[in-house]
Order: structure tokens, then C-alpha cells, then sequence
């Protein structure tokens, strides 16, 4: 009984948190080690951020050859495999002695960081029994890791330096994924060839066609908006706080403190995209975060202090909101045995909007105007991603729910 109430098997909620906490950690420790190296290799912000391009473009390349072995291999041995990559590319990142061997390992990060997301949504959607929940759970671990990430590169780099801030989370990830390894050649876990609880509601073609045209836009905007938002948020901190430190190091860990608490408390978005697609108002919701964003979005360029602090939390809230609502979309419409092809079609759009994001950064970043530009920029592809987003298929004017009935939950229990 006590499994029947979870949204989904426990070692299933477990690792699958895992893998997106530390996939999130390890592709955000550069944003705010950059500042570190930097100082360290007396090469320019714009310079080094830049190296990080090539990464963000692969984690989206990579995802639909992700999700496809997903579907064809197996979710969790697939997922193995990520960790291992994630980690070993991570420590090769620590051992960079030059800017085009950092290049390289970033590169790599980028591309097992594309696994995740295809494979790891999919086998939680698989095994869920309530889709919002079971999504809002495992995001809200991926919305950890985002906080963690500048946390965990502050604090590394002040005690230890930036390399360890890439060698110790690599380690990390490689033991999980050892950890992952063991549970599923001992039968702990196993795949499923078909949904826990079965959630279809049938479409047409047309509807189908017209909701992922539509999510065409409204994803790739989302990812250039957060993209933009997450690369310059250590940088937004940085000019426009008063930190009340003085030495370099402890003022890179205030600075990394500062960015993941803000993603930290906005994570709680999650939670609440996620019940509000279970309750069957997602298309209202999905809506209503992209026009809060294009309101927010240009007062965080004005903001300075608290103010930043608190338009900051906003943002991060209503990126999480959206995030479990466009997962819930694309199941409804995608056939079982092809979710991981077509999540991992949707993080290829990550190959445009992620890099698409920080080449933004990098050219609309001036030190007299700070993010005036980018900011009012991403307020109108938030506008942009609200008008398309209309045209998402709904039954009767709203979704219906996606969760099963409380009986059905009890059936699937494992």
C-alpha cells in the first residue's frame, strides 16, 4: 500500500532524481568556475564562456541518438552509461591544462549530459502513476542540482580550487552510476515494456501535428530563455550585489551561494506545474508562465540586491512550472514506444536554443549596461512562445487529467 501512494516505484523515483541532480550539477559548475578560471588563466569572461558553446549545442545533438538506444536498449542501461560519461568527462574537464582541452572535455560533458533527459524521462513516465507528480518529482531533483551546481563550484574552488570543483562531482557521478549497475543486474530494477498505468487519451493526427508545431516554438524559446538566464545569472550576482566580501575566494562562494539559493527556492515550481497538469489545467498554466516571464524577465534587468534576489526566484519558479507541463504535453500525444526518440528530439532542440542562449550572452553582455539587452530580448521570445502556445490541441477546453484513477494506482503496485 505504502508503494501504491508514491507517483512511481522507489528505486525507479531514486535514481532517476539522481542522474538529473548530477547531470544539472556537473553542466552547471562552469558557469561560475569560469570566474575562477578566468583569474586563473588571465583570459577574458567573454573568451572562456565561450568554450562552453560547443558543450551546450552537443547536449541537445546527442539527445535523440539517446533517447532511440533508450527505446531499443533499455532505459536503465542506458542511464548507466550516463553517469559513467558524465563523470569521466567531468574530471577530464579538472585536468584541462589548456583552453582547447577544456574546450574538448566541455564537449564532452555536453554531450552525456544530452542522456538524461530522452532516456530518464521516459523511464519515469513508463513506470509512473501519476505523470505530473512522478515529473515534478524527479525535476524538482533536477532543479537541486541546478542550485547545486554553483554551490558546489563555490565552494570546491575556494577550498580546494576549480579543478577539484570538477573532479569531486565527477567522482561522484561514477559511483551512482556503479550503484545503478549493481541494483540492475541483481533484479532490483527492470525495464517495462509498457506504461505502469495506462494514461492514452486519443488524438487525431491532426492534433497531434498541430501541438508539436506549436511546442517547436514554445521549447526551443524556453531553452534560449533559460539558457541566456542560467549563463548570466553568477555574472547578474556578481554586478549587481553587494556581497560584503572582499578576497576573491570567498567572494566566487558568496556568489555561488547566492545563485543556487535563488534556483534552489524557485524549484518549488515543479510542484505546482506538476499538479496543475495532474488536475487538467495545463494549457492555462503553460500560458500564464510564459506571459508572467515576459513581465518579470525585464524588472530582473532593473533590479539590484533584494530586488534581483527576488525577481530572480520568480524567473527560476516559472521556468520549473513550465518545465513538468511540457513533459505531460509531449507524452499525451507521443505513441509508448517512442517517447525516448521524441524527448530526445525535444532536448535536440537544446542543439539551437542552449547555445543560442549563451552566444547571447556573450554578445549582448556590455560592462556599462550590463544584461539591459539580453533580458528585454528573452521577455519577447517569452511573448513569442505565449502566442504559439495557443495553438496547443485541448479537449472540451481544458487537458483532462494525467493521473489515474485512485484504483488504478492501487492495480499497479509494485
Amino acid at each position: 500500500m505504502r508503494s501504491a501512494r508514491l507517483s512511481a516505484p522507489f528505486p525507479i523515483l531514486f535514481f532517476a532524481s539522481a542522474a538529473h541532480a548530477m547531470n544539472h550539477v556537473l553542466l552547471t559548475l562552469y558557469l561560475t568556475l569560469v570566474l575562477v578560471v578566468a583569474k586563473d588563466w588571465h583570459l577574458g569572461y567573454n573568451t572562456l564562456i565561450a568554450l562552453w558553446a560547443p558543450g551546450a549545442m552537443l547536449v541537445g545533438l546527442g539527445a535523440p541518438l539517446a533517447g532511440w538506444l533508450g527505446d531499443r536498449w533499455g532505459e536503465t542501461r542506458v542511464l548507466v552509461l550516463c553517469f559513467a560519461l558524465l563523470g569521466i568527462s567531468a574530471m577530464l574537464a579538472g585536468l584541462a591544462r589548456t583552453a582547447l582541452q577544456l574546450e574538448g572535455a566541455l564537449a564532452l560533458l555536453g554531450l552525456a549530459g544530452s542522456v538524461y533527459h530522452p532516456v530518464g524521462i521516459a523511464w519515469v513516465v513508463k513506470h509512473a502513476r501519476a505523470r505530473g507528480r512522478a515529473i515534478a518529482s524527479t525535476g524538482i531533483a533536477g532543479s537541486f542540482g541546478v542550485a547545486m551546481g554553483p554551490i558546489t563550484a563555490g565552494a570546491l574552488a575556494t577550498l580546494f580550487g576549480w579543478r577539484v570543483g570538477f573532479i569531486l562531482p565527477g567522482a561522484l557521478t561514477m559511483g551512482l552510476g556503479a550503484l545503478l549497475a549493481w541494483f540492475y543486474l541483481t533484479g532490483r530494477i527492470a525495464d517495462r515494456h509498457g506504461d505502469a498505468v495506462e494514461h492514452a487519451v486519443a488524438h487525431s493526427r491532426a492534433d497531434a501535428t498541430r501541438a508539436f508545431a506549436a511546442m517547436a516554438v514554445t521549447m526551443t524559446a524556453t531553452l534560449v530563455i533559460y539558457s541566456g538566464f542560467g549563463t548570466a545569472l553568477p555574472k547578474m550576482i556578481e554586478m549587481g550585489t553587494k556581497l560584503g566580501v572582499r578576497d576573491n575566494a570567498s567572494r566566487f562562494f558568496a556568489i555561488g551561494l547566492a545563485a543556487g539559493a535563488i534556483q534552489l527556492i524557485g524549484a518549488s515550481g515543479q510542484f505546482a506545474g506538476g499538479r496543475f497538469a495532474d488536475k487538467g489545467h495545463a494549457k492555462l498554466a503553460y500560458m500564464g508562465g510564459f506571459a508572467a516571464l515576459a513581465v518579470i524577465l525585464p524588472l530582473l534587468a532593473l533590479s539590484r540586491g533584494l530586488g534581483l534576489a527576488a525577481a530572480g526566484i520568480a524567473t527560476v519558479f516559472l521556468f520549473e512550472w513550465i518545465a513538468p507541463i511540457e513533459t505531460t504535453f509531449l507524452a499525451r500525444f507521443t505513441p509508448q514506444g517512442r517517447r525516448g526518440l521524441v524527448f530526445g528530439i525535444r532536448y535536440a532542440l537544446a542543439a539551437i536554443g542552449t547555445p543560442a542562449g549563451v552566444w547571447l550572452v556573450a554578445k549582448l553582455y556590455d560592462p556599462a549596461d550590463g544584461f539591459f539587452y539580453l533580458l528585454a530580448t528573452l521577455a519577447g521570445l517569452s511573448v513569442v512562445a505565449l502566442g504559439c502556445a495557443v495553438f496547443i490541441p485541448v479537449r472540451n477546453g481544458e487537458h483532462v487529467p494525467l493521473v489515474a484513477e485512485p484504483g488504478a494506482l492501487l492495480e499497479a503496485g509494485e
